[in-house]
């Protein structure tokens, strides 16, 4: 199934099932998924979109890092909120054009910030 649009703080997946992910094999790679996450699915199975889109594969792990790093105040906050989650978040998406804009920084330096958090994915 292919999702195009945008899903910005969205849930995709199920809080419950972990035997059968509810959701699998999925394009997203056209869609905005700002503030939106994966729950109890296989996101190998999940084709995301490119950057200046971003996400951090079991969130809950990285927390630690993310917390211990200095971070641009609105990116700080955006990075809290995406890693203060249950394990059953197994991915959650973000926008670095967007925490870029609203920290007036340049979208490249955010880049190799972001690049260091345990289980990013930023493809392209």
């Amino acid at each position: 199934m292919k999702f195009l649009g945008d899903f910005n703080g969205c849930t995709f997946g199920d809080w419950d099932s972990v035997e059968v992910s509810s959701i699998r094999d999925c394009d997203f790679t056209e869609a905005g998924l700002e503030d939106s996450r994966f729950l109890n699915c296989e996101i190998e199975s999940i084709r995301l979109p490119k950057w200046p889109a971003f996400t951090i594969v079991n969130p809950a792990e990285a927390r630690e890092f993310v917390m211990s790093r200095p971070w641009p105040s609105k990116t700080r906050i955006a990075l809290d909120v995406y890693t203060d989650t249950d394990p059953e978040c197994v991915a959650i998406c973000g926008d670095a054009a967007q925490l870029a804009k609203r920290d007036d920084i340049p979208l490249d330096e955010l880049r190799t910030l972001l690049k260091a958090v345990p289980g990013m994915k930023i493809i392209g």
